[in-house]
């Protein structure tokens, strides 16, 4: 090999005060790199590729998802999140134009720059040309910011940044895994469309039992259900996903017969690595599933432990009708608990629960439906789908049963640990769970994310970060992970970087409710109400399930000072409401009782107010237990001058979850308590409040910005003490950093 064999020109643009290099998919504003999903970014190469040139949308969806049907709104979306990262106004365009009907128009003047990378020798390599070049050092300065950036993030606990790098999709060139794989949706061939629910079945159990191989990478389902079942691209559906195998298959079923055809794909080559098919009755299908299971793991030469092959081997059950209805109800369950696409979500888990228990009495050993059964009912009570008492017993008897029936099975240990996290908030129980869960499936990233959420709630920040980044590389399309780095970015207080993550997991879903809601309410704990009222509007309609929307509009208003808007955003609000600095639903009438006050209407606002004590005394009665109603009971009997009860009731939602035992949701009550106390002129604990939960990672409830702008706070202004508060300034970042705890395991 010649000596020059390895060298080769790099594709950089510039523009504006921006560099793209299409090589290594990294877009900079000066040394700073900007963090783009992958969409984003190809969105973005094709326009700067044909700069001042009409793209139809036509065009740039057949680009951007080739051989794919995708809604246009997906392209909008997209633009509109490259127009935020590079500070573009719709309106007055710098940077992308929009042709009205017909598509969009990159109109900044680019300067294609072709540079030589992989040099063996920097002195005899040809000089970089441009019109008017960054220059070699430029370049040479970017790659040294580069390095060290990774160094950083590899040697000093991964930091930030680690989070949002490691969350893009996979870098072309950098090859994948060689043991990596993604099984695709398997392809129902049934004359039946209603047995969809059976193929979907098959792929998911074939794919728990290799996410059980310690040796391979396995993706996870969630984002893999995007693609087609055999894609013409597979390449580049293999490059997004990070694998370098695909299993594609396919399942006919009619009446007791079943044919499944598998075949693994090596995605580098597109070569066939092995196929199979598979002709059975319903009374023997299970070896199927652990045969491809097996079979796919020798031919990627992964390492099978006794353990491993154990497992594989073993059937779920050997009653065909209860894993047929087991089917079933893993079918609906996850459109709550996977999916979250369920008109009726209540009405759904009722239909699983009963399908799971119609399996259970034909098969009361079958100890994988127990688990199940149990994670789904947990998820019902913690979502307050079902908060019944029955609920929750039920729950934890299927956990148990299903442990009693087989102690080594990671699903029994995975429900167990939901029983402890979401009913008894025994959060070190539930690691001990999770762990467990863990070692038999090492490529779960539901099981990974369980520990992430558990170390947020425990105050280990870095830890939880840590692990969402995992559960993001298991599961690279699933608009949750960042939308869950992005809220522990909220807690650290680190908005712009909290709205970095809500806008790739807004790339990846465009019309993902809860993203939508917090990148809203990341900018007004920011300070940035008039962006904030303006992404309202991008907020999809009819997705508004817990009457979030008007509460933020109210929000808007309320720290905007206008009381009169705050009242109109609650017209079209439900009688409950879910505000995004309180865990549960209360009364609409409270935030109402709040604006009439503001606004100097006195009984409109104590008839608001005593409207509120009652329907909130009613609750009570049913859920004496329940830290958000008494927290909202003190706030309203502030409001009516009920010195003691309210500080009673405030203290009582503290005790009931404090934040010495709970991270996320303590800070929530300790935040109304300071409210409490402002409202009943006792300045001192207000303050002392407010000054331990600014000192604190409790900044999804609490910031600088939104301390100075919530009329909540008028009675402490020109207190010397709140005046103090309010000059922390530029320290507020470096004291929640303190707080935070440290990334060193010891």
């Amino acid at each position: 090999m010649s000596k020059d064999s390895s060298i080769k020109n790099k594709e950089l643009y510039n523009f504006g005060p921006f560099h793209l290099d299409a090589e290594e998919r990294l877009l900079y504003r000066g040394e700073t790199p900007i963090p783009l999903a992958g969409k984003s970014f190809d969105l973005l190469l094709a326009l700067v590729r044909s700069a001042g040139h009409l793209q139809s949308r036509e065009e740039l969806i057949a680009a951007l998802w080739p051989n794919t049907i995708v809604e246009e709104s997906n392209l909008t979306w997209n633009v509109n999140a490259l127009r935020k990262a590079l500070g573009d106004d719709r309106r007055k365009p710098h940077y992308i134009e929009t042709v009205r009907g017909h598509g969009y128009r990159f109109v900044a003047p680019v300067e294609t720059q072709v540079a030589v990378s992989d040099t063996p020798d920097t002195q005899s390599a040809p000089a970089a040309t441009s019109t008017s070049t960054p220059g070699p050092q430029r370049l040479k300065r970017r790659t040294l910011f580069l390095t060290s950036l990774v160094i950083f993030c590899t040697t000093a606990g991964g930091g930030v940044l680690s989070w949002q790098l490691a969350s893009r999709p996979a870098v072309p060139g950098k090859p994948a895994p060689a043991r990596s794989i993604a099984v695709l949706p398997f392809e129902n061939l049934s004359p039946s469309k209603a047995n969809t629910y059976f193929a979907g079945g098959i792929q998911d159990t074939i794919l728990t039992k290799l996410s059980g191989i310690a040796d391979l990478r396995v993706i996870s389902r969630t984002s893999t259900q995007q693609y087609a079942s055999h894609p013409q691209n597979l390449k580049e559906v293999a490059r997004q996903l990070g694998v370098s195998s695909v299993l594609e298959g396919s399942v006919q079923k009619a009446g007791n017969q079943v044919l499944i055809n598998v075949q693994l794909i090596d995605a580098r080559t597109d070569n066939h690595i092995w196929a199979q098919a598979y002709t059975r009755t319903l009374n023997n299908i299970f070896d199927v599933e652990s045969d491809v299971a097996e079979k796919v793991a020798t031919a990627l030469k992964a390492k099978l432990l006794p353990a491993e092959k154990a497992r594989i081997a073993s059937p779920p059950t050997q009653n065909p009708r209860a894993y047929d209805l087991f089917l079933k109800a893993g079918y609906y369950a996850a459109q709550v608990t996977d999916r979250n696409n369920a008109k009726n979500p209540s009405a759904i888990v009722s239909r699983a629960v009963s399908l799971y228990r119609q399996a259970l009495r034909l098969d009361p050993g079958f100890a994988l439906a127990w688990a199940r059964l149990s994670y789904l009912r947990s998820y019902a009570y913690w979502y307050a789908l079902d908060a019944s008492k029955a609920n929750t017993s039920a729950a934890e008897k299927a956990a148990k049963k299903a442990l009693e029936l087989k102690p080594g099975l990671p699903q029994a240990h995975m429900a167990m640990g939901f029983v402890y996290y979401y009913i008894h908030r025994d959060y070190a129980a539930a690691l001990y769970q999770f762990d467990q869960a863990q070692r038999d499936l090492p490529n779960n990233a539901d099981i990974i994310a369980a520990i992430a959420y558990i170390w947020r709630r425990q105050g280990a920040l870095q830890k939880a970060l840590a692990e969402l980044n995992n559960a993001a590389i298991l599961d690279p399309h699933n608009p949750r992970w960042p939308y869950n780095i992005g809220l522990t970015l909220m807690y650290l207080r680190h908005y712009n970087k909290a709205e970095q993550q809500f806008d790739r997991a807004l790339a990846i879903e465009p019309y993902n409710y809860d993203a939508s809601i917090y990148n809203t309410w990341t900018l007004l704990l920011a300070g940035h109400e008039t962006r904030a009222h303006q992404a309202l509007k991008n907020i999809p309609l009819g997705v508004d399930r817990q009457g979030l929307v008007p509460v933020i509009e109210f929000q808007v208003a309320w720290l905007g000072h206008q009381p009169a808007l705050a009242l109109k955003a609650l017209e079209t609000a439900p009688d409950w409401v879910q505000g995004p600095d309180m865990v549960g639903d209360i009364p609409k009438s409270l935030y109402q009782a709040e604006a009439w006050a503001y606004a100097g209407h006195e009984k409109l606002a104590r008839r608001a107010y005593s409207q509120t004590v009652e329907e909130l005394g009613r609750a009570l009665k049913t859920q004496p237990d329940n830290p958000d109603l008494w927290s909202s009971m003190g706030l309203a009997e502030a409001g009516l001058q009920q010195r003691k009860e309210a500080i009673r009731s405030g203290l009582r939602a503290t005790r009931l979850l404090p934040m010495s035992q709970d991270a996320v949701d303590g800070p929530l009550y300790a935040a109304a308590l300071a409210k409490i106390y402002a409202r009943t002129g006792d300045t001192e604990k207000a303050l002392r409040l407010l000054k331990k939960l600014l000192s604190m990672p409790t900044g999804l409830v609490l910031s600088l910005p939104l301390l100075k702008a919530d009329p909540v706070w008028k009675p402490l202004r020109k207190d010397p003490g709140f005046q103090a508060l309010l000059g922390q300034g530029g320290t507020e970042e470096k004291h929640t950093a303190a707080a935070a705890p440290s990334t060193n395991p010891g």
